[in-house]
């Protein structure tokens, strides 16, 4: 089986929200009546949906069909930040819990939480760039094709990750690896400025100067600090791209993933490269895939192979304009719906050992007759500048991301995806303690907040409890 475009390399993200129990103080009833959903669908500017309309069957859908079975008690197509206020307090009021989507590509399906009232925020997608201002305010809506495009027409960009229908909010919530990091950093950390409201359903207009706390939350930590409807950011120059990928025998898997990041400490910032350990049945396969100004890449693909010092079986360079280069990165300008499982680890250094785990894991995904994929995110660069604390994301002086990726087929049944869990469990397992946690972005059931903020973690509850106390946002 074919695995998916985030093979190519897996710099997507998805909304990252984690579910919690409500806290002491938040409204119980028996729920809202006809009456009362009526009120609210006409108080705002959207509309809502509930079960049994057909508008309720188009909106509920997440990129995972895996999830199709959720029943919210009903999604608000937003159209304002008002609107999203008064989804907030309507749902304070009844007892509700309430969840946000942008993208809808969450893991484990966040965003349409049986019961929960869903903000749909994908009408939320202007993308604001005024002429000669370095600055963009984008809806938290937007996928990121569409705020690539609309920057483009500018000559600007921000540094995000590749799948073409992940929405900003969830991205940037997450951190937002992608390949400018080395250059620019994440997308969190371009963020300037953010509209939220919070669990009480109060606005806030938040960045470094203003309500600092919040501000400080929203870039990396995940879910339950408020919903965000507007975003600002620093933009960086939109630039033509160069490509280079050298594949490498499968007997040399973990000499190539070891000698990696060894070679990437010595390229410029403005060079990026993650590493591929693919297997489908009992093929195993590694290859680095790197991204460079458009002209070096024969160059940089010339370097690496000197760096890694083995003979690749394959070697290929192309270059492309910036917005033809984004479509070439996400596979085209959108994304169908995907069938997947997945999961995460964070590696401080890369040993021999962690190496040989990396390896060991892919080919016990082999033998499982498994179509997966370990792909590894480089963590330095313009990434590990700013301090550990300065974000809730924590990983700033770490080696690289581990996402474990399992494709599905569209006939995939609870069996299937019970399958690749187990084995993405076994792949943590073989990590053992040379993984030091997950990326949010890449969110798993059963893992606590701590796995993926570390110390970060204490502080982002504290904030997330002074804005909603109640714990109405999932």
């Amino acid at each position: 089986m074919e695995i998916t475009r985030r093979t190519v390399l897996g710099a997507g993200a998805a909304l990252p929200l984690i579910a919690a129990p409500a806290r002491a103080g938040a409204a119980t009833t028996s729920g809202p009546s006809p009456r009362d959903w009526a009120e609210l669908d006409s108080a705002l500017r959207g509309s809502i949906a509930r079960p049994g309309s057909s508008s309720y069957s188009s909106r509920v859908p997440l990129f995972d069909p895996r999830w199709d079975f959720r029943r919210p008690a009903a999604v608000a197509r937003v159209l304002s930040t008002r609107d999203v206020a008064t989804c907030v307090t309507f749902a304070r009021d009844h007892g509700l819990r309430v969840t946000g989507r942008s993208g809808g590509h969450s893991y484990v399906g966040a965003s349409a939480t049986s019961g929960s009232l869903v903000v749909d925020t994908r009408s939320l997608r202007n993308v604001v760039l005024r002429s000669g201002d370095t600055q963009t305010i984008v809806g938290a809506g937007a996928g990121l094709y569409s705020v690539h495009a609309a920057l483009a027409q500018r000559g600007r960009s921000i540094p995000t990750g590749t799948c073409p229908t992940v929405g900003t909010a969830g991205l940037t919530l997450a951190g937002g690896l992608g390949v400018d990091s080395r250059r620019y950093g994440l997308t969190a950390d371009r963020l300037v400025g953010a509209t939220v409201v919070d669990g009480r359903g109060r606005i806030h207009e938040v960045d470094a100067s203003h309500e600092s706390d919040l501000y400080w939350a929203l870039r990396g930590g995940g879910s339950g600090v408020g919903l965000v409807t507007m975003l600002t950011y620093r933009t960086i120059p939109a630039a033509s791209m160069g490509f280079f990928s050298l594949s490498f025998p499968a007997s040399s898997a973990a000499t190539v993933l070891r000698r990696w990041p060894e070679w990437l400490a010595t390229q410029p910032k403005d060079t990026w490269a993650n590493a591929h350990v693919d297997v489908s049945g009992s093929s195993l396969s590694v290859r680095i895939f790197g991204v460079c100004p458009a002209g070096r890449q024969d160059a940089r693909a010339a370097s690496l192979r000197q760096g890694i010092g083995i003979t690749p079986t394959r070697t290929s360079t192309t270059s492309r304009s910036h917005l033809e280069a984004v479509k070439y990165l996400g596979g085209g300008s959108t994304t169908p719906r995907t069938r997947c499982a997945a999961g995460s680890d964070i590696i401080a250094r890369m040993t021999t050992g962690t190496a040989d785990a990396i390896v060991s894991a892919m080919r016990s995904a082999g033998s499982r007759g498994l179509a997966a994929a370990a792909i590894l995110d480089p963590l330095d660069g313009a990434v590990s500048s700013p301090s550990t604390g300065a974000t809730p994301f924590p990983w700033r002086s770490h080696t690289a991301s581990v996402q474990w990726y399992v494709g599905l087929p569209s006939s995939a049944t609870s069996s299937s995806y019970a399958a690749a869990h187990d084995w993405i469990g076994l792949a943590h397992e073989r990590l053992g303690g040379r993984s030091v946690g997950g990326y949010i972005g890449y969110l798993e059931s059963g893992r606590t907040r701590r796995d993926y903020l570390a110390d970060n973690a204490t502080r982002h509850t504290q904030v997330s409890a002074a804005y909603d106390p109640d714990g109405v946002i999932l």
